[in-house]
This record gives structure tokens, C-alpha cells and sequence, in this order.
């Protein structure tokens, strides 16, 4: 009889749970074709789940990778995931992060249009990719920005992987170009980016890959775009040109 009432008991709580959640699910906070995110029951949390006919992806993995930018301070911490038959609404929950953060300004609704943020952005993934996760998708949506300091946050970790040997050369490369383009230096970029690429289709992994970390040191040292400081530009493509051939 106890063990009846006890099973009762929770499973009330349960169905008073999935009310709730149903409830924060109709007023959603953001989502797309694939998910929404919503209220979790617990405060503090977001919920993001998984729609009928979205796009097939592996919370479990979604969490590990997202995890590892959280460690790192640039995304939100995951506070569990919950499965369901057939993977059908599947949730992952993790930290509410507006409080400290806002919505990013875009170009046309699709990318952020503040070129440092761009940066700044991509220093992140560049760091990500050292630690091989390589996370594409950035558009503004997918990113918030910290309202005091304007530092990334990086959200929704469905379009990430774990990378190594040539993989984790071309996401650290990638990266690195992105935030040369972004701080006006797109021609260093380019120079940057074939001589890795060259080095890659040349079998030379290891020596890709230091070439990448070098330029991605440069580009950590960027604090605003070229136009703001005295011939980084010429600098910069002097020393790619010097060290990267």
C-alpha cells in the first residue's frame, strides 16, 4: 500500500511537471525547424527540445561538446538531458544566461554586425578547436552578448563535432581566417588560410598545424579592426608572408 501511494505520488508530481513544462513550451523563448527553447521548471534553466520531424541530433553529444565551451566560459552549463522513445522530444536543459546576457545585433537578421564581436567570436572557436570541438552555424541567433563587456556567448551546439589530425588543423584555420576577415585583414586571412590548406593536401599535418597556431596567436592579440590601429595590416601580411611560405 505504501509503495502504491508513494508511485501515486510521483507519478502526480510527473504529470504536474509535464503541465508546467507544456505550459512554458507554448511561450517559447526562441527556437526553429529543429527545436525550441522554453522555461524550464526549474529556475534558472532553459529547456531546449527536440520537434516532431527536426533535424536527427544526439543531445547526449550536443551536451559533451557544449560542456566543453562551458568550461571554458563561453556557453551556457548543461544541467541534464532527458530521452524519450524513439529520441521523439528529447530535452536538454541547461543554464538561463540572459540575465547577463543580450540578444546580438545582425545584418539582415542572419550574422552579428558588430566586426569586433566577430572577433572575439571567433577567438573562441579557435580555442574550441584546440580542444577539438570544431562548432559552425554562428549566426546571430545562435549568440548572445554579455551586456557589459560584450564578450560571445556561444549557443545551440547542434551543428558541433569532435575533430582531430587534418580535421582540427582546418577548424583552427577556419577560425583564425574568420576573425582576420572580421578585423579587416582579409587578404592576411587568405595568405594564412592557403598555406595551411597547401601544408594539409601536401601530407604535412604537423606543420599545418603549427602554422594554424601561429596565426592563431596573432589573431588573439587583435583588441579592435585593422582601421583603428597604425599598419597592423602591412604588419601582419609582412609576417604571414615571412613566416607562413
Amino acid at each position: 500500500m505504501l509503495r502504491r501511494k508513494a508511485g501515486d505520488i510521483e507519478g502526480l508530481a510527473e504529470f504536474l511537471r509535464e503541465g508546467k513544462l507544456k505550459d512554458n513550451r507554448s511561450d517559447p523563448i526562441g527556437g526553429g525547424a529543429f527545436g525550441v527553447v522554453y522555461e524550464s521548471d526549474t529556475p534558472g534553466n532553459v529547456m531546449k527540445q527536440g520537434v516532431d520531424g527536426g533535424f536527427d541530433n544526439d543531445f547526449v553529444e550536443e551536451a559533451n561538446l557544449q560542456s566543453v565551451a562551458a568550461d571554458m566560459g563561453f556557453a551556457p552549463r548543461v544541467a541534464g538531458i532527458e530521452r524519450f522513445a524513439g529520441g521523439i522530444g528529447d530535452r536538454l536543459e541547461m543554464e538561463d544566461v540572459r540575465g547577463n546576457f543580450e540578444p546580438v545585433p545582425s545584418i539582415q537578421g542572419l550574422y552579428p554586425a558588430d566586426p569586433m564581436f566577430n572577433v572575439r567570436s571567433a577567438q573562441q572557436l579557435g580555442q574550441l578547436a584546440l580542444k577539438g570541438v570544431r562548432l559552425d552555424d554562428r549566426k546571430a541567433d545562435n549568440m548572445m552578448r554579455n551586456k557589459m563587456t560584450g564578450r560571445p556567448m556561444q549557443l545551440d551546439f547542434g551543428i558541433a563535432s569532435r575533430v582531430t589530425a587534418e580535421d582540427q588543423v582546418m577548424a583552427l584555420a577556419d577560425a583564425t581566417e574568420d576573425g582576420f576577415r572580421a578585423a579587416g585583414i582579409g587578404d592576411v586571412g587568405d595568405i594564412f588560410r592557403d598555406t595551411v590548406y597547401d601544408l594539409i593536401n601536401g601530407g604535412q599535418v604537423a606543420e599545418a598545424m603549427d602554422v594554424a597556431k601561429q596565426g592563431f596567436s596573432r589573431l588573439q592579440k587583435i583588441k579592435q579592426p585593422a582601421g583603428k590601429f597604425v599598419s597592423a595590416k602591412t604588419i601582419l601580411a609582412e609576417q604571414a608572408l615571412a613566416e607562413f611560405t
